[in-house]
């Protein structure tokens, strides 16, 4: 009775919120048609059946260890990553784990930048894929796929918030992005990635702190270097080894 009491409690503070969240980006965002008209047909759909009802039940079907691992990035925190990160419509942004897809409809209708949203809970592709479809978001393409296996080539910018993630899986993830090609920027939340990878790959551009529904989080900026700079930060560490030894 006390955990239903407390799910009960988590359930409330998460729509409070929402819905609290919600009001501030109206204010904030309402006269951005491009934005606001396909972030309302979307809302609309979530209103009964919330994002994060519709994650634990998915969780659930497939036996997660836990089903309460869906979380977003708000609209206000994403407006500050794409300032200081340099978002441009010359972009083409992919969001690996896109969830209810708010920050893709964000990114393209406010920064107007092209975005894939890869996603891999099928209600939450669907409706974001109804809706660009609807609204004719001819630059928002939807995939319903394991962002560890969904091709990434065509990336200018890869946005990642996924904090809750094991460190074996973070390796994983960052020997497929050392993959990229040298220049694309790879945002993500919580952690860097160089340090779980064995080889040089990735250099951090700027690091800050950020606010989400649970607290404060920093924000790693990195790029993938190219065979150059890896060469040269090579050689650097062996010429300081040979000093050191001297």
């Amino acid at each position: 009775m006390r955990l239903n009491r407390e799910l009960l409690a988590l359930a409330f503070r998460q729509w409070f919120y929402q819905w609290q969240q919600s009001f501030r980006e109206v204010k904030r965002y309402g006269r951005k048609p491009r934005f606001l008209i396909p972030w309302l047909w979307l809302k609309l759909s979530y209103l009964l059946d919330g994002p994060y009802a519709v994650s634990r039940r998915y969780h659930r079907r497939i036996k997660s260890e836990s089903i309460y691992v869906y979380g977003e990035t708000p609209l206000t925190t994403l407006e500050m990553i794409a300032e200081k990160t340099g978002v441009t419509s010359d972009d083409h942004v992919f969001e690996l784990g896109a969830g209810s897809g708010y920050t893709s409809l964000w990114l393209h209708g406010v920064k107007k930048c092209q975005v894939t949203a890869i996603e891999q809970v099928p209600l939450f592709c669907w409706r974001l894929h109804r809706t660009a479809r609807r609204m004719r978001l001819s630059s928002v393409n939807v995939r319903c796929e394991d962002y560890m296996q969904s091709p990434l080539d065509d990336a200018s910018i890869v946005y990642l918030y996924a904090s809750n993630l094991d460190d074996h899986v973070i390796s994983e993830l960052a020997e497929r992005l050392a993959d990229l090609s040298a220049g694309v920027k790879i945002i993500t939340v919580s952690y860097a990635l160089q340090p779980f990878l064995h080889q040089q790959a990735f250099k951090i551009t700027d690091q800050f702190t950020v606010p989400f529904e649970w607290g404060e989080a920093e924000v790693f900026v990195q790029e993938r270097m190219s065979a150059t700079e890896i060469l040269k930060i090579m050689e650097s560490s062996s010429s300081r080894l040979e000093h050191a030894m001297d």
